[in-house]
């Protein structure tokens, strides 16, 4: 005779009313816990076995700093709980940082982006928002067991490559700094985020990019950033692509060489769904494709 349904266990949930108290229930609790905001992530990655469930969930949702968005004379702060439709309806960052606006509107489905956070998109590691945030020279601010600490994006991405990432941090806010004013006459911006996913929304992206840069009068460039990732692999930042590109004005950019650096750079990883060659050369592809149009625009207007 069955014993019946195996008895399903979830996790004690705690609701702290401040990092503080978030970081004493952690320190109690320890190692047996996990922070949480929308989990959407979470729940699905528990549903198809690919993470343990703890034993406790320390949920952030009612610490309302973290909920904040606010713009100071340097840049802006994101809450690392701000939702990802609030966060792309906020009319601060459709106007300064407008890829990330469009990144977070093809994460995964509507009715997912009104609960999943800015945060956990990035604590996953493999968010489409990291791309864009990398090219926008973002930082995180951290809640530590010594108390808050900042670092770049790009430092923290290479300590989650290298498997030093700390689980017993909480992401608290993002700062993105704002871009130096220009001249218009003198400078023409170039911004573009793209992505190849194996349908519109609700899977990983297979490649996903991100360009930000200004050019001068001459069609030189005045700036420059470009990042991939995609998959669940981890995004990252082109340096030594930047610095090919800047050799040449935009108008004599060579795709094709531009396409073997990408290639030769990007690091990525093949998985059931695509191999590490295909996303290269995916991402080579769209950089190509979308400097070119900039190049077609260089020709007449600089």
């Amino acid at each position: 005779m069955g014993t019946g349904p195996e008895r399903i266990m979830y996790p004690e949930l705690w609701q702290p009313e401040s990092m503080e108290e978030a970081r004493k229930i952690a320190d109690n609790v320890s190692p047996h816990y996990q922070w949480a905001a929308g989990t959407t992530l979470l729940r699905t990655q528990w549903e198809m076995g690919t993470a343990p469930v703890p034993k406790h969930l320390i949920s952030l949702a009612n610490i309302r700093e973290l909920n904040a968005c606010t713009t100071e004379e340097e840049g802006l702060r994101i809450g690392a709980l701000m939702r990802l439709n609030a966060c792309a309806a906020f009319e601060r960052i459709q106007t300064h940082f407008p890829l990330l606006s469009q990144a977070i509107d093809v994460i995964s489905a509507p009715s997912i982006r009104n609960l999943a956070t800015l945060g956990g998109n990035i604590v996953s590691g493999v968010g489409d928002s990291i791309p864009v945030l990398l090219v926008y020279e973002a930082s995180l601010r951290w809640m530590t067991d010594t108390g808050l600490t900042e670092k770049k994006l790009t430092e923290w991405l290479e300590e989650w490559r290298r498997g030093q990432r700390s689980a017993d941090h909480f992401l608290t806010e993002i700062w993105i700094p704002l871009p130096e004013p220009k001249p218009e006459e003198e400078s023409h911006t170039v911004s573009f985020f793209k992505k190849i996913g194996r349908r519109e929304a609700f899977t990983p992206a297979l490649v996903t990019i991100a360009f930000h840069g200004t050019l001068n009068a001459q069609g030189e460039w005045s700036s420059l950033a470009m990042a991939a990732g995609g998959g669940s692999g981890t995004a990252m930042r082109l340096f030594q692509t930047e610095k090919w590109i800047r050799q040449f004005p935009v108008s004599r950019l060579p795709l094709s060489e531009l396409m073997k650096q990408v290639q030769d750079e990007f690091v990525t990883i093949s998985d059931v769904f695509a191999t590490d060659t295909y996303r290269k050369q995916a991402a080579a592809g769209l950089f190509a494709s979308e400097l070119w149009k900039s190049m077609r625009f260089a020709r007449y207007s600089v």
